[in-house]
């Protein structure tokens, strides 16, 4: 019987290490990652405090974006869709405001040129 437990023993302990950094995983976040949290005199004498929602690349980019041809887009978006356009050496793009929401960023070549539209 002894020598049952002792063959378990190390499963045993790396499912204990596993539960304790899983109830520690904020504590342990925090002395790995430096906080970015600021505090910032306004003009007008008050303290202004941002904090730190996501950490770093928190929200993925697009970085291959695909695009559908006008008349799919007349079908699947709706009139008063909100896009961003860009133009660039006669090539034009339409990026979807709520997509952009999503994702904020989409790295792109338009006209030749790479480009970063944010949002």
């Amino acid at each position: 019987m002894r020598g049952k437990f002792i063959q378990w023993l190390p499963i045993v302990a790396v499912f204990g290490i596993c539960g304790l950094i899983l109830v520690f995983s904020g504590e342990i976040r925090e002395l790995l990652l430096p906080s970015q949290d600021v505090s910032v005199a306004s003009q007008d004498d008050r303290t202004v405090e941002m904090r730190t929602v996501l950490g770093r690349d928190g929200i993925p980019s697009i970085d291959s974006p695909s695009f559908v041809s006008v008349e799919q887009a007349n079908r699947d978006y709706r009139d008063n869709e909100l896009v961003m356009g860009v133009e660039i050496n006669g090539d034009a793009r339409a990026y979807s405001i709520p997509m952009l929401s999503r994702h904020e960023i989409v790295n792109d070549v338009v006209g030749g040129q790479p480009i970063a539209v944010t949002w």
